[in-house]
């Protein structure tokens, strides 16, 4: 099963969907306490429709903010995202997330953005959402143009039958493109100089990747709902405006660290009631402090590579998926200005001889809780890799400050504060071969036999999409095999 029922509740049993009992309720059951270890969108997601169904739930956050990558931070007086900048209109999930905690008002449109594509032979504008304009990129030939209109038309064909909060939902159209990079899928397809002008600038510059290291599983289940969109979202207030709803609904213990999670004992033989008792509580939480806590479920929320380190005598299906999860690292470097600059965003081609693949100036808005202009230099993936080397990972405008300052005059004298960010798991690596991998995984973890295992129920952007639209559905997603867990433990499961 490679795409989430569009039901927020699914009852799963002998491998099959079924319709819930009702949405998010746990009619006549007994209750059930769930442990949800990290509260970034994923975790919040999950905990609180656990939280609907009647279940018992505390969430636990080792830094003292909830919201994770998508969160946002201040230093001083100057304010940037934790991860997450743009919310994309696609994600069911996290709509139905907005339309339940009535956040429709911090939605806040941005149409038909666009950069200034920085190349050697000179700047040129490239659209960030697909659109006839993007036909008038210069540098193409009339045969890539043609493809691209032919591509086109390919990806409005499979937007009915890709997820673009799933990866995976992919591989339903051709397992083949589980194995090939987006780098030689778009050479192909369409052609080297869209790749070059067009695709390879984009993941440079928003997602910190080059083409060659990602599967085409991402573009085939996203460009699909993105061709003829003109919109995006920011929030108002900041990102982390939908985590901090969330929170305030939940029980959430912030600056608490887990240390490890334990699988317990399995049940024992259905009650006279008709449900399956457990012996006592199935699963343990150990604390950084050495604190024990004991809960019947725990959802595993964070990174997947933090995850392989958390979880204590993990089984073989969860080893084989944790040991293939990678990040890449994401480094920003922003600037407190003193004098006024225009708005800008540029960003910069492979060969260009720059360590910023995006470079944006942000004016000062007060209201916005920016009191200064601030400037936005993100590094290209191989400065990043740069600054791990040399280890200036905690002093990345050592990299910049020279280029800045042939970009700016007198740039020393107007920058008033400077704050480095390092995010070392910016993004899930979907590289070629991670489809069949996590499709497998899922599969495992959804079947009703696995909950004998007492296996952790894991979510995150790691299983579903490098976005957090992605994230939240796969939450959601891990909420309701929790429930089918609960609504499937019968005397028959509990005799097998």
């Amino acid at each position: 099963m490679n795409s989430p029922t569009d039901h927020p509740a699914v009852h799963q049993r002998d491998g099959q969907l079924s319709a819930p009992r009702t949405p998010w309720q746990l009619a006549g059951s007994i209750p059930q306490s769930v442990a949800v270890v990290g509260a970034g969108i994923a975790g919040l997601t999950a905990a609180y429709r656990l939280k609907q169904a009647g279940m018992q739930v505390t969430v636990f956050e080792s830094e003292n903010v909830v919201g994770g990558r998508m969160g946002d931070r201040k230093v001083g007086d100057i304010a940037f995202n934790s991860g997450a900048r743009l919310v994309y209109p696609f994600g069911r999930a996290f709509n139905r997330l907005v339309e339940d905690l009535s956040l429709h008002d911090i939605l806040v449109p941005l149409r038909n953005l666009t950069a200034q594509c920085v190349a050697p032979g000179g700047a040129h504008t490239i659209e960030l959402m697909p659109s006839f304009r993007s036909l008038a990129t210069p540098g193409l030939r009339v045969t890539e143009r043609l493809a691209m209109i032919r591509h086109a038309l390919q990806m409005r064909a499979l937007k009915s039958r890709v997820d673009p909060d799933w990866a995976i939902s992919a591989l339903d159209v051709d397992r083949a493109y589980d194995q090939m990079t987006l780098a030689d899928y778009t050479r192909e397809r369409i052609g080297p100089n869209v790749l070059a002008r067009m695709v390879e600038p984009v993941f440079r510059a928003t997602r910190s990747f080059n083409p060659e290291t990602l599967s085409a599983l991402f573009y085939l289940t996203t460009v699909p709902h993105l061709i003829g969109e003109t919109t995006v979202y920011t929030l108002k207030g900041g990102m982390g405006r939908v985590c901090e709803a969330l929170a305030a609904q939940l029980t959430v213990r912030t600056g608490v660290r887990v240390a490890s999670i334990h699988r317990g004992v399995r049940p024992a033989a259905p009650s006279a009631a008709g449900h399956g008792a457990w012996q006592q509580p199935a699963m343990a939480l150990t604390l950084a402090g050495g604190e024990v806590l004991r809960f019947d479920h725990i959802v595993c929320a964070v990174e997947g590579s933090l995850a392989r380190q958390l979880v204590d005598a993990p089984l073989d299906a969860e080893c084989a998926m944790l040991d293939s999860v990678r990040y890449n690292a994401l480094g920003v470097v922003h600037y407190g200005f003193a004098r006024p600059l225009p708005p800008v965003m540029n960003f910069a081609t492979r060969g260009t001889p720059s360590r910023i693949a995006t470079y944006q100036q942000l004016p000062a808005a007060p209201v916005q809780g920016r009191p200064l202009t601030q400037i936005y230099c993100q590094l290209t993936p191989e400065a990043a890799e740069e600054a791990m080397g040399r280890g200036l990972t905690g002093d990345l405008d050592a990299l910049l400050r020279d280029e800045l300052r042939r970009r700016i005059s007198n740039f020393d004298a107007q920058v008033v504060s400077v704050v480095n960010q390092w995010i070392p798991r910016k993004l899930p690596v979907f590289a070629p071969g991670y489809g069949a991998r996590l499709q497998t995984f899922w599969q495992w973890q959804e079947d009703p036999a696995r909950a004998l295992d007492l296996p952790v129920v894991y979510c995150g952007d790691w299983t579903s999409q490098a976005l957090l639209t992605g994230a939240c559905a796969s939450g959601e997603r891990a909420a309701q095999i929790v429930l089918a867990r609960v609504l499937d433990h019968t005397p028959e499961r509990g005799q097998n």
